[in-house]
């Protein structure tokens, strides 16, 4: 095989390979997102029905009369959503970065199937930067202030607070719902196009044959 050749499909063996590593560590990122959502919504689920149940009274708040069953259960739902929210953004950009790596690497947007996958990661990132940017900032401010007029004993001001928490509370599980499902949708596309070979590979082996394919020849024509 010529010099040229070999450096050239030296190249394309290189571009296929960080292709492959950015295709798993996006489908990796995908499963982490994907499983930190679909904890905190489990989290949830267990937690407040749980907190009604043992009626707790916290020594943290003693002057506030209000309802300390959400109020505990509150607390411990925003550590968890905070830190979900952290690896969600953390996924969404690893997500991101490795598809811009694969199209770098020659996975090229020529079918339907992969220009709709990076559509659906665009719009899965759009409604990530919204919860996190947006509506979780809201929603902190209104626990903050919850929290706070109960740990002084303000129980009429927290409870404000309260309600508005509360009214916010559906918004929020139709979101996480939404990313859920969002991010499901992404790892179904990313299989449906993960045996698709990318267009580094096939100039590679077009290459590696046309070389070939000439090599022959030329070598007929001097025994000839």
């Amino acid at each position: 095989m010529p010099f040229d050749a070999l450096l050239h499909y030296d190249h394309g063996m290189k571009r296929v390979f960080f292709c492959r590593i950015a295709q798993i560590i996006h489908l990796a990122a995908l499963a982490v997102w994907l499983g930190s959502v679909a904890m905190s919504g489990v989290v949830a689920a267990i937690v407040f029905p749980l907190m009604r149940t043992l009626e707790p009274t916290l020594g943290a708040y003693p002057d506030y009369e209000g309802d300390h069953a959400l109020l505990a259960a509150g607390r411990i739902a925003s550590k968890v959503f905070f830190t979900v929210d952290m690896i969600q953004f953390v996924c969404g950009s690893l997500a991101l970065a490795t598809l811009l790596i694969m199209i770098m690497s020659g996975y090229s947007l020529n079918t339907m199937a992969r220009v709709l996958r990076m559509i659906v990661l665009f719009a899965t990132l759009a409604l990530l930067s919204y919860h996190i940017f947006f509506f979780m900032d809201g929603l902190q401010k209104t626990l903050q202030g919850y929290w706070h007029f109960a740990a002084e004993g303000n129980t009429m001001q927290a409870d404000q607070f309260k309600e508005l928490f509360l009214e916010s509370h559906s918004a929020a599980s139709r979101i996480l719902g939404a990313m859920a499902l969002l991010v499901l949708i992404n790892i179904g596309l990313a299989g449906w196009t993960l045996t698709a070979t990318n267009d580094g590979s096939n100039s590679t082996k077009n290459k590696k044959n046309n070389d070939q394919t000439k090599h022959q020849s030329n070598k007929k024509a001097k025994q000839s």
